[in-house]
């Protein structure tokens, strides 16, 4: 803990948010002066450098332009865009309440995912809806951040969130719900306390949370004991070594409750596959774009047959770039900055 503080201390007042803190930190590295805008409130820094000062919102830049902040905002106008491009988005519509027209995608579909239309993060989302009473349930959910909700494909795949910083892709990470591995020793209770024990990480920038504990106070977590079950496990049961335990189902789940990897994946993103992020990026006229796509194989051209883009974010997280739980980690905010002082 000293040392925690030891570390915090470097940090002047005020810089509490992981990203500031991380842009901070580079920006010291790089000889760029920066500091709040506003003392106490950390949504602005000034970077200075010679004669020139830029604001930014942390991963927000000077050269976005509002249109773009807001078309990405919008999940229904985003996807047109990207629709009109060419480009694999999942079947889509907009309904502001349950009704005959969200009963009947749904059974076009058969899973789909409810999301607010113009939310922020995971919140209010659901995956993997498949009947009435699930879909009622999602959408009383997702009412609670919108008045519009999508309803989307749910597109089956592995998740990749893609960063592309003017023009060019900085960094992919393949992201998957936490699970286990068996030692041949261990109990599935031991394996999660020990991964809990993990997930924190000692950084420059001070201790980093790589993913939100597995709570196991509450013994009755039917969900996750259900989760177990299905694959024939108890909290005292022994996994096989190198033997992979899921902790989380999917199906009708919560998206903003689920604890995630984050693994680099930077050198197997394919070509073709760069190029249509970096066109995604261009049309919406995001310069720092946080893309979410859903996929077989990051490593083959995508395809609507097998992935699609699931939303544009135009204020992307660059800490699990920086910090993967796997691979190798990307100095994306010393690009991040290198971009900002272009002429």
């Amino acid at each position: 803990m000293n040392l925690l503080r030891s570390k915090c201390s470097v940090f002047p007042e005020g810089f509490e948010n992981l990203q500031n803190r991380l842009i901070l930190n580079k920006a010291k590295e790089m000889g760029i002066g920066c500091e709040l805008l506003v003392e106490g409130c950390e949504d602005f820094l000034k970077l200075s450098m010679e004669h020139k000062q830029i604001i930014i919102n942390k991963t927000r830049t000077h050269r976005l332009p509002l249109i773009a902040g807001l078309l990405a905002k919008n999940k229904q106008a985003c996807n047109l865009i990207l629709h009109e491009q060419g480009m694999p988005v999942p079947s889509h519509i907009v309904v502001a309440a349950m009704g005959e027209e969200a009963e009947t995608f749904l059974k076009q579909h058969g899973s789909i995912v409810v999301k607010p239309l113009d939310s922020s993060s995971s919140q209010g989302v659901t995956l993997d809806v498949r009947n009435i009473a699930e879909l009622e349930k999602a959408m009383d959910l997702a009412a609670q951040y919108g008045s519009s909700i999508l309803l989307q494909q749910y597109v089956i795949g592995t998740d990749y969130r893609v960063l592309v910083i003017n023009d060019q892709v900085a960094a992919v990470n393949q992201y998957r719900p936490v699970y286990v591995t068996g030692d041949g020793s261990s109990s599935i209770c031991e394996l999660i306390e020990r991964l809990n024990e993990s997930r924190m990480e000692d950084t420059e920038i001070g201790m980093y949370e790589s993913f939100p504990a597995i709570d196991l106070k509450n013994v009755d977590n039917t969900r996750l004991l259900d989760t177990l079950r299905k694959q024939g496990f108890g909290w005292s049961d022994i996994p096989l070594v190198n033997q992979e335990i899921e902790l989380y189902d999917l199906r009708n789940s919560a998206a903003g409750k689920i604890s995630e990897f984050y693994r680099d994946c930077t050198d197997d993103i394919h070509p073709e596959n760069a190029r249509m992020m970096i066109q995604a990026a261009q049309s919406l006229q995001i310069d720092v774009a946080g893309i979410d796509v859903r996929c077989k194989d990051i490593r083959v051209p995508i395809t609507a047959a097998q992935g699609g883009i699931l939303e544009v974010n135009a204020l992307p997280d660059l800490t699990h770039h920086v910090y993967p739980h796997g691979g190798t980690r990307k100095d994306v905010v010393r690009q991040y900055l290198e971009y900002l002082w272009e002429s």
